[in-house]
C-alpha cells in the first residue's frame, strides 16, 4: 500500500535559518575585528627613529681644464738664439765694430737708417761683406742735396776717455765723382734725416772734385748752428784739382778737447783742439749727392770704436 505524499515545506520556513547564520557570521567578524583594534591600540608606539649626525659638506672641486684646443690661443715658441759669434782679433778692445759680415744689415739693432732729399735710387744695404751706399739722383729736384746713411742706435762715442775711431772708405774707382761725398759725423743728437742739420757735430769727408776721378779731403766742426772749417786741404784756394783716393784706412782720435786724423797710416792733422763740448755722441756714416747724377756706389767697411792708442 503506498504512503501519502507529503506537500513540500513553504519556502518562507527556511528563511529564519538563513539569517541566524548570517547574523552568526558578521557577529564574529565584528568580534574578530574588535580583538585585532584592541591589540594594536595596546601596543607600545615605536620609538622615534635615531637622528644621523649631519655630515660636513665635501669641498667644492675645481672643474678640470679642458683638454681641447679648439678657439685656443697657441703661442709658438721661438727658436733658440744661436751662440755670438767671436768677436775678430782685430777688434778685440772695441767696444763697437761692425766688419759688416752680416746677411742683414739692421738684423743686429746696431744702426738706424738715415735719409733726407729726393733720389732717383737710394740703397744702404750689404755686398761682399760691405757696407755699400748706392744713389741716383737723375731727374731731382736742383734745389736740394740728396743725403742717405746710417746711424749708430746707441751714443756709443763715450768721451769720457780718448776714444778711436776707425773706417774704412772705399772711393769706388768713380769714374765721375763730382759732388759725391762719402762721411764720417760725431753728433751729440739723434735724427733720421741727416746730422747735417743738427747744431753741433764734428765731420770728416772725402769730397768729388770736377772732372770727377779725384777728391779732397776735409774736416769740419759744427758749433751752436756755425759752421767752422779744421782742415780742407787748402781748398779752395789750393788743391782745387784733388788727389787720387781709393780705399782709404782713416782713423780719428777724439777727446774732450781734442782730435787728430791718421789716414793710411800717416798723420792728415792734429792733434789740435776741435772746440766742442762732447761728453757723449751719435756715429753716422753718410754719402750725399747733388741732383742730376746717374747710380754711383761707395763702401764703408770695418767700423770701430776702441780705446786710443797712442802713437799708432
Amino acid at each position: 500500500m503506498r504512503k501519502p505524499l507529503r506537500a513540500p515545506k513553504a519556502a518562507g520556513q527556511a528563511r529564519p535559518a538563513v539569517l541566524a547564520i548570517v547574523v552568526a557570521v558578521a557577529t564574529a567578524v565584528v568580534v574578530l575585528g574588535y580583538a585585532f583594534l584592541t591589540r594594536e591600540t595596546g601596543r607600545k608606539p615605536a620609538p622615534p627613529p635615531e637622528e644621523v649626525p649631519e655630515q660636513p659638506k665635501p669641498a667644492p672641486v675645481a672643474p678640470s681644464p679642458r683638454t681641447s684646443t679648439k678657439g685656443a690661443l697657441i703661442v709658438p715658441i721661438p727658436p733658440a738664439k744661436p751662440p755670438d759669434a767671436p768677436v775678430p782679433s782685430a777688434f778685440k778692445d772695441a767696444f763697437f765694430y761692425d766688419d759688416f759680415s752680416g746677411k742683414e744689415l739692421f738684423a743686429g739693432g746696431k744702426w738706424i737708417p738715415t735719409r733726407d732729399g729726393d733720389f732717383r735710387e737710394a740703397v744702404a744695404d750689404i755686398v761682399g761683406g760691405r757696407l755699400r751706399f748706392r744713389v741716383g739722383t737723375i731727374g731731382t729736384d736742383d734745389k736740394t742735396v740728396k743725403h742717405l746713411g746710417l746711424r749708430s742706435a746707441q751714443a756709443v762715442v763715450d768721451l769720457a776717455r780718448p776714444v778711436e775711431l776707425g773706417a774704412e772708405i772705399d772711393w769706388n774707382n768713380q769714374a765721375n765723382g763730382c759732388y759725391l761725398y762719402a762721411s764720417l759725423f760725431v753728433c751729440p743728437t739723434a735724427t733720421d734725416k741727416t746730422p747735417a742739420a743738427e747744431k753741433d757735430w764734428l765731420r770728416f769727408e772725402y769730397a768729388g772734385v770736377p772732372p770727377g776721378k779725384n777728391a779732397r779731403a776735409s774736416l769740419y766742426r759744427h758749433r751752436a748752428g756755425n759752421l767752422g772749417e779744421l782742415c780742407t786741404e787748402g781748398w779752395p784756394t789750393k788743391q782745387k784739382a784733388g788727389r787720387p783716393i781709393a780705399n782709404q784706412k782713416v782713423v780719428i782720435r777724439l777727446d774732450r778737447e781734442n782730435a787728430e786724423v791718421i789716414e793710411n797710416g800717416s798723420a792728415w792733422w792734429g792733434p789740435a783742439p776741435h772746440g766742442l763740448s762732447l761728453d757723449r755722441a751719435y756715429l753716422y756714416l753718410e754719402v750725399r749727392s747733388h741732383s742730376n747724377y746717374p747710380p754711383r756706389e761707395l763702401f764703408f767697411d770695418n767700423i770701430v770704436l776702441r780705446p786710443a792708442r797712442p802713437g799708432l
